[in-house]
């Protein structure tokens, strides 16, 4: 069982190989030599090897420096988004920072807006027991001012 499998991906990989070759040479221009197009002569077909091994090599190249070219892009792009993480995680805890700091303020203010209601009100009831001695004095005094007169 383990052989029949070897053998199936052993053929799956040859027709990918083929296929992918023939992609290559389809998307480069190239088309398979056909039985009247090949030479006898086997300095001619030597000659025609070498041709097509260069365009190959020229080929792989152009491959190459694409896959060159991408990487590099990649690679730019992948270090412009690590900058940018890096700056929003830095502004993320700066603005946690000042979070934090707003908050306690915030308690700061509440604590000092209590403590001067609770001032106020002292005050409001001093002074309304101030006036309510102030009017019964003033009222002690009419009243008496009024007792002599009548």
């Amino acid at each position: 069982m383990a052989d029949i499998h070897d053998v199936r991906r052993v053929r799956v990989a040859g027709i990918g190989l083929l296929l992918l070759t023939a992609l290559l040479l389809a998307t480069a221009g190239f088309r398979p030599a056909r039985a009247q197009d090949t030479v006898a002569d086997p300095a001619a077909l030597s000659a025609q090897f070498s041709q097509r091994e260069a365009e190959y090599q020229a080929q792989i190249a152009q491959l190459q420096q694409a896959y060159a070219e991408r990487q590099a892009a990649y690679r730019q792009q992948i270090e412009e988004m690590t900058q940018r993480l890096t700056l929003a995680n830095n502004q993320l805890q700066t603005l946690a920072s000042q979070e934090q700091t707003l908050q306690q303020q915030v308690v700061q203010l509440q604590a000092a807006r209590n403590q001067r209601g609770t001032q106020l009100q002292a005050q409001l009831e001093e002074a309304r027991n101030q006036y309510a001695a102030r009017a019964a004095t003033i009222n002690a005094q009419l009243a008496e001012v009024q007792a002599r007169l009548a």
